[in-house]
């Protein structure tokens, strides 16, 4: 009996120890939230998961374990396109065409963003790190790639409006998504959970779209 405590009480500050050392991963930017439209060829954003299909998916859980994450993954690298921002350029309600220039920006390299729900998103310590690190793996989403800011590059584009049009530069792009729901057990019983999202940018572009004005 002597052997079990001491083995409980080394296992506690073992974690206690590994928990210190953790370091707080820099907030991922979570931009795509903020996105007009998104489409994704199947399931949904966290966003608009609903109470009961969050608790469907925790029925699927593997837990409860000694300690440590689980993960129950609800859609996996799903493909999604977005409309980030419309900006409208110029109407030209005259007879003549006219030369305007555009100014924008895109994101020029891909970044894996991260959000969450429930009580891992107040999370202290080393479990919202834990948590990221087991929903990458699980997505097969490299997570070093998760804390890398994207860069903005700044656009400018030339554009001949036409008598009696409309033109906007429409940012868009594509995006891989993978969503489900997080737990976190110590001691088989679980402290925290809720639902989490990764979202990849895989790719961010201007197009130019006309509309006729004409009656």
């Amino acid at each position: 009996m002597k052997k079990i405590i001491v083995s409980f009480l080394l296992f506690l500050g073992f974690l206690f120890f590994t928990e210190a050392l953790e370091v707080k991963a820099e907030d991922d930017s979570c931009d795509y939230l903020t996105y007009q439209e998104i489409i994704m060829s199947s399931g949904k954003l966290i966003k608009n998961f609903t109470e009961v299909e969050k608790e469907e998916i925790l029925l699927r859980s593997t837990g409860p374990i000694i300690g440590g994450v689980v993960i129950i993954p609800e859609n996996q690298s799903v493909k999604a396109t977005y409309i980030a921002s419309v900006k409208e350029c110029m109407e030209n309600m005259g007879s003549t065409p006219i030369d305007i220039n555009v100014d924008y920006s895109v994101e020029t390299n891909s970044k894996v963003s991260f959000s969450s729900s429930g009580s891992i998103s107040s999370s202290f310590g080393g479990s919202m790190s834990k948590v990221k690190a087991e929903a990458a793996m699980k997505a097969n989403v490299e997570y070093s790639n998760s804390t890398t800011k994207s860069v903005k590059e700044k656009k400018s584009l030339s554009i001949t409006v036409e008598p009696l049009s409309q033109y906007m530069v429409v940012v868009k792009g594509n995006l891989t998504i993978s969503n489900g729901m997080a737990e976190v057990y110590l001691f088989w019983i679980r402290t925290e959970y809720g639902a989490y999202e990764l979202v990849t940018l895989e790719s961010q572009y201007a197009a130019l779209e006309k509309r006729s004005l004409a009656q």
